[in-house]
């Protein structure tokens, strides 16, 4: 009984009203004797309120006794330990999304953008319980939501996903790798991963980016968005973006670039496809598709064990229970 202790000691704080109480009770005996010195104890019975007699103290004694075991109890007792398996949790996953105009080319039906917001209803359908967060980035990145194990507050954000809604056009996406490794160093997350969704070239910057990512534990993987043999750029007004010469641009994936700065950041690379073969690879890739009941479970966990306190508090309540049913007796209260 070395190691007695309470786990939540500041339940005892509780005991003061109780010990006003008792104060008040033997206040009141006290008086009751000092009568008795003086008084006929036949007149004194007449004399005397009742409720100073010793039988009626009696329910402020039980009352006492079964307030001063229920905050022991509270306080939960405990002198020995127990083995205890760790488990991993569950990685947390930042999705990001470029927003530039070049999304809007249709190489990729209905168009870029609007598969890739089907692919992330897809994603968040796969979740489970794992934390996602989900930026949006052109010439500056946006936290759209930071990560949350609520996929349909992300998922009630997807239609707004447009290249009308960053008013300041371009493709840093530098910028954005650097604010998703921020929001998982932030969460202290240990495991996590970046999925980028892009049909930008790399832009200088990324590669550095890249490499702290996988310095840090995390993976970047990017799913590109587009074809080698590309497409025009749809505009507000119906037509298709144009050059200076009066050109239609025609937007094409470079593939390579996007491949290795995914091997840079420790992750895959994969574009988009009209099934689910895409993020079915990202999933296995990262080893965070499984079913929430089997997820984040740590392989090794048989071989981490940790000790916990064992608590007796409960075993108290359940022995005041027989006392509690007196107080409930005829004329105890």
């Amino acid at each position: 009984m070395e190691n007695f202790h309470f786990i939540r000691p500041y339940w005892m704080l509780a005991a003061l009203p109780l010990l006003w109480l008792l104060w008040r009770t033997v206040r009141a005996s006290q008086r009751s004797n000092q009568w008795q010195r003086v008084v006929d104890p036949a007149l004194l019975a007449n004399l005397v309120d009742d409720n100073q007699s010793p039988a009626s103290r009696q329910p402020i004694l039980l009352v006492g006794v079964l307030w001063l075991a229920a905050l022991i109890a509270l306080a939960g007792p405990s002198w020995e330990k127990q083995q205890a398996p760790v488990y991993r949790g569950l990685s947390e996953r930042v999705l990001v999304v470029d927003l530039s105009l070049s999304m809007n080319a249709a190489d990729v039906k209905p168009s870029r953008i609007a598969r890739v917001r089907q692919k992330l209803s897809d994603i968040l359908d796969r979740s489970g319980e794992t934390q996602t967060a989900l930026v949006v980035y052109s010439a500056v990145p946006y936290i759209v939501s930071p990560l949350t194990d609520d996929v349909q507050t992300i998922r009630s954000m997807l239609p707004s996903l447009a290249t009308n809604i960053i008013p300041a056009q371009g493709s840093r996406t530098s910028l954005a790798l650097k604010m998703a490794q921020q929001l998982l160093s932030s969460a202290g997350s240990r495991n996590g991963s970046i999925w980028l969704f892009t049909d930008s070239p790399v832009d200088s910057g990324a590669d550095s980016v890249a490499e702290s990512i996988r310095s840090d534990g995390y993976q970047l993987s990017i799913i590109g968005a587009g074809t080698a043999e590309g497409a025009p750029i749809a505009n507000s007004s119906g037509g298709f973006v144009k050059d200076r010469n009066g050109n239609i641009v025609i937007v094409k994936l470079a593939a390579s670039p996007l491949r290795e700065l995914a091997a840079t950041g420790g992750g895959t690379y994969t574009t988009l496809t009209t099934n689910d073969d895409d993020i079915a690879k990202l999933f296995a890739y990262t080893g965070n598709g499984l079913p929430p009941s089997i997820e984040g479970i740590d392989e090794d966990a048989e071989q981490r064990q940790t000790e916990i306190w064992l608590e007796r508090g409960p075993w108290i309540l359940l022995l005041l229970t027989p006392l509690t049913a007196l107080i409930f007796r005829r004329g105890c209260l």
